[in-house]
């Protein structure tokens, strides 16, 4: 997805005048900057943000860089998934990007996307690959994808300078990345600055940055744990150093068995994004940014 658009473009995107789009600027509902030759710039991030809020529909998103016909067709949460397993796994791209903003678009959340559309798709798929259903190829073509969209849904976000920093990583032996990316988004979508540490990262490296970035919120996706007793007396190390540099530690993954966390410390557990955001709006309300209901269909 492309970073800026002129006034002409979003004008036409949106379906408005170009001096309506400009006293919208002015107003103050979508910001604008102005490059060194003196040229103005919107930000695709802010246009996406403006159209959610407003309720008002992309007329044409090819010029903002997004599915022909994204905000156009009307997906249910349930329909979507099927359709998203089926397009993942035969690599149609296209489709899978058009269903992501569609319902972005249409206002569901991050959290309703990846709780209810995305995280089921994937699980049906991995399902599929230890059937023998789906060939490896197409399952990490799969993910691929995915990842690919999700840089997208990042891009589509923009976060103010002064607010908090949420640092977040995998240890080592977990190589992924998905989940990981997906609770980036869902931070980046309550205002959150965030930083990614990356996947198999040791603990006393995460101990270092958390002791080095000072963040608001460390969070630690765990989807593979190699030993459980090395991991428990990792994360309990790793919550020692962030309760010492006052910062919330936030757990959560396929991973994290009832056994394991009996014996670790954290701040919060988060079994879904929704979850997560929750806590995450709790540290850090944020003006303007609305709070969801608790359950979306």
């Amino acid at each position: 997805m492309q970073k800026n658009a002129s006034p002409k473009q979003v004008a036409r995107a949106i379906g408005v005048s170009e001096s309506t789009l400009k006293r919208w600027c002015d107003d103050g509902l979508i910001p604008m900057t102005k490059t060194v030759g003196g040229h103005r710039r919107i930000e695709v991030a802010a246009v996406i943000k403006f159209l959610r809020e407003t309720g008002r529909q992309v007329v044409e998103p090819e010029l903002l860089n997004l599915p022909v016909t994204a905000g156009k067709t009307e997906w249910t949460l349930i329909r979507a998934v099927d359709r998203l397993v089926a397009s993942l796994v035969s690599g149609e791209e296209s489709v899978v990007r058009q269903i992501v903003f569609d319902l972005l678009l249409a206002d569901h959340s991050v959290t309703a996307i990846f709780d209810d559309v995305l995280a089921p798709a994937l699980h049906r798929i991995g399902e599929q690959w230890s059937c023998g259903e789906v060939a490896v190829y197409q399952e990490r073509r799969a993910c691929e994808i995915c990842m690919r969209c999700l840089h997208e849904l990042r891009a589509s976000t923009t976060v103010a300078d002064d607010q908090p920093l949420a640092v977040g990583a995998t240890v080592e032996a977990d190589i992924y990345t998905l989940p990981l990316t997906m609770s980036e988004v869902v931070l980046r979508n309550v205002g959150w600055k965030t930083t990614l540490l990356g996947t198999n990262l040791p603990f006393d490296t995460l101990c270092e940055a958390i002791e080095t970035a000072r963040p608001r919120l460390f969070w630690l996706s765990v989807s593979y744990v190699v030993d459980d007793e090395t991991f428990i007396n990792g994360v309990n190390q790793l919550f020692s150093v962030a309760h010492g540099c006052n910062a919330a530690m936030a757990v959560g993954g396929r991973a994290l068995n009832e056994n394991i966390r009996r014996q670790i410390q954290y701040s919060v557990f988060c079994e879904t994004f929704r979850d997560f955001e929750r806590f995450a709006r709790s540290l850090n309300p944020v003006p303007g940014i609305p709070t969801p209901p608790r359950a979306e269909t």
